[in-house]
């Protein structure tokens, strides 16, 4: 094998473990970009209310709803990732020099906590969607 391949060596051998692994980095980012300038916005408009403008127009509800995507998935997979670190959902080594794969065979309840996190973010998000579009006041 060559080493140096660059950025497509990361795509090479693309399973679950590592997409899901791309998507926590990626919604770590969005977190980050999204909470921290909050305060400079207040500073910058003067009041909190000026601030919040931004949220009521169709791009503020946009990046709120995908703020609620961020936080769900991120939560949820990290705690599937401290129940693996913990060693409650196990996956045993492969090693195979000539032929590369996944690090770890894939448990069935670590395939579980993979369903559970997608249904959770899925429905969490819809959930969030709604109640950023449509307001708390029309949940029955």
């Amino acid at each position: 094998m060559r080493s140096g391949r660059g950025v497509g060596e990361w795509f090479r051998w693309l399973n679950i473990e590592r997409l899901y692994f791309l998507i926590h980095r990626l919604t770590a980012i969005y977190l980050v970009l999204y909470i921290f300038p909050r305060p400079y916005l207040v500073l910058l408009h003067g009041s909190w209310e000026e601030a919040l403008k931004l949220d009521m127009t169709p791009l503020g509800r946009v990046l709120a709803a995908l703020f609620i995507f961020a936080i769900l998935f991120h939560g949820i997979n990290g705690l599937r990732i401290v129940l693996i670190e913990l060693g409650v959902v196990r996956g045993w080594p492969l090693r195979d020099p000539v032929k590369p794969k996944p690090a770890l065979r894939v448990s069935k309840t670590n395939m579980a906590l993979m369903a559970l996190t997608i249904l959770v973010t899925v429905v969490g998000t819809a959930l969030g969607i709604y109640l950023v579009i449509y307001g708390a006041e029309t949940w029955p």
